[in-house]
Order: structure tokens, then sequence, then C-alpha cells
């Protein structure tokens, strides 16, 4: 028995250390805000499938910035293949907003914005 829980928790070790190390496994490359919606593209760069993707928006006007939760979407992100997501603009009044990764669910891991390495953020401008 704790010949079986000491190799359990190696191998949640070594899980943990080889995840801690992950890369952001999001890529936003294109974004519009028109009309009260935000329009957001981006692109699974990891290996396995996303199933849960958040995302942090920050006010780009005036001189406080804001960093929010704006939205959360659940579904199945493949690798490699382009998605569109589509949202209601969490501050009207901006021309502006920056959009980044919060979180990612994996299969079987949280990816999170403050434990790996970060996304690049995605200015969205009104047009």
């Amino acid at each position: 028995m704790i010949a079986f829980l000491s190799l359990s928790f190696m191998l949640t070790s070594v899980h943990s250390s080889l995840a801690a190390s992950i890369a952001c496994p999001v890529m936003l490359y294109g974004g519009k805000l028109d009309r009260g919606s935000v329009s957001l593209n981006f692109m699974n760069r990891g290996k396995v499938p996303i199933r849960q993707l958040g995302l942090y928006c920050t006010s780009l006007q005036g001189y406080k910035a804001r960093r929010f939760e704006c939205h959360a979407e659940a579904g199945v992100f493949f690798p490699g293949t382009p998605y569109t997501l589509r949202f209601d603009d969490p501050d009207t009044t901006s021309s502006s907003i920056e959009v980044s990764v919060k979180n990612a669910v994996l299969d079987g891991y949280i990816w999170t914005s403050t434990q790996d390495q970060p996304c690049r953020a995605l200015k969205v401008l009104k047009r």
C-alpha cells in the first residue's frame, strides 16, 4: 500500500512538473469590435483538444486599465483548426479592448495564464 502511494505521488509530481512548463496552447490572431459584440479568431496550437477556454478583457480607454473575466466558451477545439468566438462587448464605452487567455481546459490539465507561460494578448479595435 505504501509503495502504491509513493508511486502515485511520484507520477503526480512528474506530471505536475511537465505540465507546469506548457507553453500557451492558444493563438489569438484576429478580432473585431462592432455594434456591441466582439468577434475573436483563435487557433489551438497544442497537441490535444481544448475543452473550455476562458478569456480576460481589458478596456484600453482612459488611464486606468481594468482587467476582468469577459467570456468563457465550452466546446471541443481541435489542434490546428481556426475558430471564431462571438460574445457581447464587455465595455460598450471603449473604442478598443485587449483580449487575453485566462485559462484553457485540456485533457486532464487546466492551463492558466498565472502558472504557465502566458499567451500573447490581442488588441481589438472598434470598427
